[in-house]
């Protein structure tokens, strides 16, 4: 007779969304910000992350339960697998889920429907989905931080008991969606300009970062509510016409795509040169 497989899916919450990415960041964290039911779990059970954000929201990547009789140890690798957040509101819709903000383990049938949402979700840390000023967007932005300010470049220690206060998330206004073709063709006019492939780096005026405490007052302290103009002020005039507009050369083959390159950046290839700095302006070169 064939045995029928049960699943169940445990729920761990961090009501401190903050401090809770920060301990999924850095297992050393002295923060113990999550929160769970004491139901029966085996090893091997899934356990689904939840975050106290507004709205409230869900890992899209799963943690595993390493111990018997209870989810008190569930782990998670984030170095393996881009991890980004999912609003828990419209997963509980598209699911039927009645008690998703109630229930602290979800079993068969609702644990199964679950599990395959989150495996499948095409949510793994795009740039378009970190735009916008939610606690959501900020949560998008801290998981992606590797422990160096996007400021000065410094390292955030979140292994101290006041990483909370040490660590801060700048949030940009959301993208808008381009300007759309003219409806007019002429004979001239052949081909669409498909201005939905734009870079963000030609069209916004802010970019999300996470900054050092002193990064962040600089940038309160100078006026500067745009990280785009921040950090151009923290650039190098032009030497021949006096611009500050300059960005830094970057050489090498990048690891990630062109979007998730800020445009005070110049990415100048694999060709290793002297230069380190380019001017905006006049197209000066120097180092």
């Amino acid at each position: 007779m064939s045995q029928t497989i049960r699943h169940h899916l445990h729920v761990l919450e961090a009501a401190d969304w903050k401090a809770g990415i920060i301990t999924l960041l850095e297992p050393a964290s002295p923060y113990r910000p999550w929160r769970y039911g004491f139901a029966e779990a085996r090893p091997g059970d899934y356990a689904m992350l939840v975050l106290g954000t507004d709205p409230v929201s869900v890992l899209t990547v799963l943690a595993r339960i390493d111990t018997e009789e209870w989810p008190g140890g569930a782990m998670l690798d984030l170095r393996r697998y881009r991890a980004n957040v999912v609003d828990l509101t419209t997963l509980a819709m598209m699911l039927d889920l009645e008690d998703a903000f109630t229930s602290w383990r979800f079993d068969d049938a609702d644990a199964e429907r679950l599990i395959l949402a989150l495996h499948e979700s095409p949510i793994h840390g795009e740039p378009s989905y970190r735009w916008g000023h939610s606690s959501v967007a900020a949560a998008r932005n801290l998981l992606r931080f590797d422990g160096d300010c996007d400021g000065c470049g410094a390292t955030v220690d979140l292994s101290d008991s006041d990483a909370r206060r040490q660590v801060h998330v700048h949030t940009a206004d959301p993208r808008l969606r381009p300007e759309p073709d003219s409806p007019i063709w002429t004979s001239a006019r052949q081909e669409r300009s498909h201005h939905y492939r734009i870079s963000p780096r030609e069209t916004v005026t802010d970019w999300p970062a996470v900054l050092c405490q002193a990064c962040h007052n600089q940038m309160r302290g100078g006026g500067h509510t745009s990280f785009i103009e921040f950090r151009f002020a923290t650039h190098p005039q032009c030497p021949r016409c006096g611009a500050k507009r300059t960005r830094r050369i970057q050489y090498g083959m990048p690891a990630t795509g062109p979007d998730t390159w800020g445009p005070w950046l110049l990415m100048a290839g694999c060709c290793l040169e002297d230069e380190d700095w380019y001017c905006d302006v006049c197209e000066h070169r120097w180092w």
